[in-house]
C-alpha cells in the first residue's frame, strides 16, 4: 500500500470564524451564607492594609511600596481577580506575581487609604437570586473580590533573599559565576533625563536607590542584563577592588568578549557584602536577590570506556543534502573533517575540552553504523557547526567576567551561525548549577527563551545527570518495585535550564539488548521531572547509555572520542543528539521554511511511550520521567501509515476569533451510526510571555478541542490531556487543570481511543480557541500555532487515508504533503 504522507491543510484561514461571547456569568460569593465571617475578613483587610501603611510612612528610602494579595485557592481563575473593583490600574496597579494566585501590587499612603474605604463599602450580607428555579448567591463585584482575597502582607526583605553573606561571598568566589549579584526590580529606572515626569513618589524611589548605592563607595558595578518585551528587570550588581567610583548601566548593552579589557578582582570583604544585601533588602524598589548561576558540561556518568582502535570517519557526498546541527559546547574535534560546516571559534585551543562535544556530534553524524537503529533512528550524516563557547572551568573568567556574559556571548553566537549556515537546531548539552537558595523559573530559560523565539531556533537541552552518590537502583521488572525506588530517590530533578518553555528537554533510557537492563526504562542517572507548574517537563525522552556498565558492551552506547578512537559513554547530554537530530531532519526533508511551532508539534505528535513505562500503575508519574516520550524517526513521521492521516493546521490565533474546522468522521471506521478508532490532537503555540508574573509568566493559552455534534446540535468534547488520572471530575479548581489538562501551557496533547465507538453523529470538529490573563490581549499579529490530529485505526486495517482524502476534497479543503508545502503556503 502507498504511503499516507502528514498533509497540511493550506485553507486553513477559511475556517477562522467570530468567537462566541457567552458573557460573563454571575459572580462568586466566596462566603455565601457566612456574613459574619464575612465582615470580619474585610476587617482583617483593612487592618492588613493600614499596618502596610506604617511601614511606609516610617521607610527611609520613599513612601511607594509593594505589597503581596494573595488569593484563595478557589479564586485562581481569571474571573474571580480583584482588579476590576480593587486592584485597578489608575489606582493599585498589579505589577506583577509570584506564585500561583499571589500578586504583586504598588501601593502609596494615599492609595491604602483608597482601598481601606473601598473594602469598607462591601455588602456585609449575602445576597440571593433565582435562576433556573433555583435561589443562588449573587453578589456585587466589589464583595465578590474581597471575599477572593486571602490576606494582603508587605513585601519584605525575607521575600527578596534566601542566603546569607557569608554563602554569598563563597559562591561569588568562584570564578566561573562572574562575581555579580543577580537583582530583580520591581520597575525600570527611566533615564536621567526624563526624571522630571515622575511623580514625587517614585523620584524618591529612583533617587534613593541610586544614592544608597553610591554610599556603598567605590567599585560598585551595576549592568543591566535582560531587556526587551516581558523581560524580567534583571541587574548585576557587582563589588570590584577598585577606586573607581560607581559605575550605572542601566541599559543593557551587547557583549564585545574584548579579552584585553582589564579583568578588576572582586571585593570579597564580608562588611561590604553585608551592607550591600541590607541595603537592597530594604531598598521597596527590589524584588529578588539571587546568586549567579554557573554553566557547566552536563557531566557524564562515568569515564567513557575505550571500545576499540581509530575508525575512520567517512567523507562527505559533496552533491548530497545533509540535516544540521549546531553543538553548544566546549568544541568538537577536528577528527570529522568536513562534516564541521562552521565553527564560532571564541575558545582558545589550549583552553578547550573537546571530549563531550566530540562525542555528541558522532551520534548525529554516525550514530545508526555505530548503535543501529533502535538506538539510533536516523540515517547517518550531519553537518555539525560548533558552537565552541565553554572553556575549561580553570579558564572560565578569561572569557567571561561580567554577570551571565555567557549568554550574551551565545545569544550573538546563535544569531550570526543561523544567518551563516541557516541551522536552527541547537544541541545544548550544558546544565546551570545554582546556588541551594534559588527558585523558581531560572534565568537562563528566560534568555534561551528569547534567543529561541527571536531567531526563530530550537534548542534540544539534556535534563541533567544526577551526582553519583544519588544514582537510583537499575529500573526493575516490576511496576510496584519501580514506584518504590522512585519515592525512596532524591537530588534528582530536571537541572536547569531545561525547564525553558521554547524548547525541548530531554531524560535518557536505557539502550536495549543489553542483559539485566530493561530496555527503554529511565536511566539510573537521569534527572527526571516536574519542572515548575507551567507544561510537562521533560518533553521527551531517547537512548542515552546504561548507567551501569555491562562487562562487554559497556555503557551500551558508541561514538567516538578526540582521537577517532571508539569509545562507550551514558548521559543526557547523550539522549538530547538524537532528538536533535530527528528535529533537524524534519527540518531539512521538509522544503522551505518551517515553524518552530511545527517541527515541535511533529516530533512531539509522534512520540511514543516506551513499553516498560506505559502501564495504567505508573501513569501518574511516567509523565515526569520521560514526557511524551520517544519520538519516532523523521521517515517514519512524514511518510504514516494508509490506516490513519495526519493533518496539520498552521496558523495564528487572531483577536475576538478561533479556528473550527467542521469535518466528518471516516466512512470505514463508523458502524451502526457510531465513531470508532483512534483520534489524537497535538497543539503547540508560542503564546506571549511575561517574566514578572512569575508562576503566570504564560499570558495567553491557546488550546485545542475535537468535538463530536449530538442530537441538539451541540458539540461535545470527546479527547482528555494524556496522563489525566481516571478518578475525579477533571477538577474544578485552576491548579489542577494546570497540573492535569495543560493549562496554560504552551504544548498540549490529547487523545482518545474509541472501541466500542461514540455517537450519536458523524460529524466533528476540531476548535482551536484562547484565553488571555487577566489585563492582557493578543498581539496584533496574532499568537501563532501549529495543531496536529491524527485519526488512526488502532488495527490497521482500514483505508482511513483514502476515506479522509476524500471527504476532505468534498468539502473544498486544500490540503498537501507537508515535505512539498512551502511551494504553495507561506506559513507551514
Amino acid at each position: 500500500m502507498a504511503n499516507s504522507p502528514v498533509q497540511i491543510v493550506l485553507n486553513s484561514n477559511d475556517f477562522i470564524e467570530a468567537l462566541e461571547n457567552n458573557g460573563g456569568g454571575s459572580f462568586k460569593d466566596f462566603f455565601a451564607g457566612s456574613d459574619s465571617e464575612f465582615v470580619e475578613h474585610r476587617e482583617n483587610l483593612q487592618h492588613q492594609l493600614n499596618e502596610i501603611k506604617n511601614m511606609q510612612m516610617v521607610n527611609s528610602f520613599a513612601k511607594v511600596s509593594f505589597a503581596k494579595v494573595n488569593l484563595k485557592q478557589a479564586a485562581l481563575a481569571k474571573s474571580h481577580r480583584p482588579t476590576t473593583q480593587l486592584f485597578k490600574k489608575d489606582v493599585a496597579p498589579v505589577v506583577g506575581a509570584g506564585d500561583l494566585g499571589e500578586l504583586f501590587v504598588e501601593l502609596t499612603p494615599e492609595i491604602i487609604d483608597t482601598l481601606r474605604f473601598k473594602v469598607g463599602q462591601a455588602e456585609p450580607e449575602t445576597r440571593y437570586k433565582e435562576k433556573n428555579g433555583k435561589i443562588e448567591p449573587s453578589p456585587s463585584r466589589l464583595r465578590s473580590e474581597v471575599g477572593a482575597i486571602q490576606e494582603i502582607t508587605p513585601y519584605t526583605a525575607s521575600d527578596k533573599r534566601k542566603f546569607s553573606a557569608k554563602e554569598a561571598v563563597e559562591w561569588l568566589s568562584k570564578p566561573q559565576t562572574g562575581g555579580a549579584y543577580i537583582i530583580e526590580l520591581f520597575e525600570s529606572i527611566p533615564l536621567r533625563k526624563d526624571w522630571d515626569l515622575l511623580n514625587v513618589y517614585k523620584f524618591e524611589l529612583f533617587q534613593s536607590f541610586i544614592t544608597g548605592l553610591e554610599n556603598l563607595g567605590k567599585g560598585i558595578l551595576v549592568s543591566r542584563i535582560t531587556s526587551g518585551d516581558g523581560s524580567a528587570l534583571i541587574y548585576g550588581i557587582k563589588i570590584e577592588k577598585s577606586n573607581a567610583l560607581p559605575v550605572f548601566q542601566f541599559f543593557s548593552a551587547s557583549s564585545s568578549n574584548n579579552k584585553s579589557e582589564e579583568k578588576k578582582e572582586i571585593d570579597l570583604d564580608l562588611e561590604r557584602h553585608n551592607s550591600l544585601l541590607n541595603f537592597l533588602g530594604n531598598h521597596p524598589l527590589v524584588k529578588k536577590i539571587t546568586l549567579p548561576p554557573i554553566v557547566t558540561q552536563s557531566a557524564t556518568v562515568s569515564d567513557v570506556w575505550k571500545k576499540g582502535d581509530s575508525y575512520e570517519v567517512p567523507g562527505v557526498h559533496m552533491d548530497e543534502a545533509y540535516p544540521k546541527i549546531c553543538i553548544v559546547d566546549g568544541g568538537v574535534s577536528n577528527i570529522y573533517g568536513d562534516w564541521i560546516e562552521d565553527r564560532w571559534g571564541l575558545i582558545s585551543p589550549a583552553d578547550k575540552n573537546e571530549n563531550h562535544g566530540t562525542f555528541i556530534a558522532g551520534l548525529a553524524i554516525l550514530g545508526q553504523t555505530l548503535n543501529g537503529k533502535a538506538i539510533c533512528r536516523e540515517i547517518d550524516g550531519c553537518r555539525i557547526i560548533d558552537l565552541d563557547i565553554l572553556p575549561k572551568a580553570d579558564r572560565y573568567d578569561t572569557y567571561f567576567s561580567k554577570a551571565m556574559e555567557f549568554f550574551s556571548e551565545l545569544e550573538n553566537a546563535v544569531q550570526e551561525l543561523k544567518a551563516r549556515t541557516g541551522v536552527r537546531i541547537f544541541n545544548f548539552s550544558l546544565n546551570i548549577e545554582e546556588h541551594v537558595s534559588t527558585s523558581g523559573y531560572s534565568l537562563p530559560a528566560q534568555i534561551l527563551d528569547k534567543i529561541a523565539e527571536e531567531n526563530d531556533v530550537i534548542f534540544v537541552i539534556s535534563a541533567g545527570n544526577t551526582h553519583p552518590r544519588d544514582m537510583r537502583k537499575e529500573w526493575p521488572e516490576d511496576h510496584f518495585d519501580a514506584l518504590k525506588t522512585l519515592a525512596s530517590s532524591r537530588n534528582d530533578v530536571i537541572k536547569k535550564p531545561a525547564e525553558s518553555c521554547r524548547n525541548i528537554s530531554v531524560t535518557a533510557l536505557n539502550p536495549p539488548d543489553m542483559d539485566g537492563i530493561v530496555p527503554y526504562a529511565l536511566s539510573n542517572y537521569s534527572c527526571r521531572g516536574p519542572g515548575l507548574r507551567v507544561g510537562l517537563k521533560p518533553d521527551l525522552a531517547h537512548v542515552g547509555g546504561s548507567g551501569t556498565a555491562h562487562p562487554t558492551l559497556g555503557h551500551g552506547l558508541l561514538s567516538l572520542n578526540t582521537e577517532g578512537s571508539v569509545v562507550d559513554g551514558c548521559g543526557t547530554s547523550y539522549a538530547a543528539p538524537n532528538v536533535a537530530k530527528t528535529l533537524a531532519s524534519l527540518d531539512h526533508n521538509i522544503e522551505g521554511m518551517v515553524s518552530r511551532e511545527t517541527l515541535i508539534a511533529l516530533g512531539i505528535h509522534h512520540a511514543v511511550l516506551p513499553e516498560s513505562l506505559n502501564d495504567k500503575s505508573l501513569r501518574n508519574v511516567t509523565k515526569d520521567l520521560v514526557g511524551f516520550g520517544i519520538p519516532n524517526g523523521s521517515e517514519q513521521i512524514l511518510n504514516g501509515d494508509p490506516s490513519a492521516i495526519t493533518l496539520v493546521f498552521a496558523n495564528r490565533a487572531i483577536s475576538g476569533h478561533k479556528m473550527s474546522f467542521k469535518f466528518s468522521w471516516p466512512p470505514s471506521l463508523v458502524q451502526n451510526g457510531k465513531c470508532l478508532g483512534h483520534a489524537k490532537l497535538t497543539i503547540v503555540s508560542t503564546p506571549k510571555f511575561d517574566y514578572k508574573y512569575g508562576s503566570e509568566f504564560v499570558r495567553i493559552n491557546i488550546d485545542a478541542a475535537l468535538r463530536q455534534m449530538q442530537k441538539n446540535g451541540k458539540y461535545l468534547g470527546r479527547l482528555n490531556a494524556i496522563y489525566t488520572p481516571d478518578e475525579g471530575d477533571g477538577s474544578l479548581y485552576e491548579k489542577d487543570l494546570i497540573e492535569h489538562s495543560f493549562k496554560w501551557s504552551p504544548v498540549k496533547v490529547y487523545e482518545k481511543t474509541f472501541p466500542r465507538g461514540v455517537g450519536p453523529t458523524t460529524e466533528w470538529k476540531l476548535d482551536v480557541e484562547y484565553l488571555a490573563r487577566d489585563g492582557v490581549t493578543i498581539p496584533k499579529g496574532g499568537v501563532p500555532f501549529t495543531a496536529i490530529l491524527t485519526i488512526s485505526d488502532p488495527t490497521k486495517e482500514k483505508p482511513v487515508f483514502n476515506d479522509m482524502r476524500q471527504m476532505l476534497q468534498s468539502l473544498g479543503v486544500k490540503a498537501v504533503d507537508i515535505k512539498t508545502a512551502a511551494r504553495i503556503v507561506p506559513r507551514v
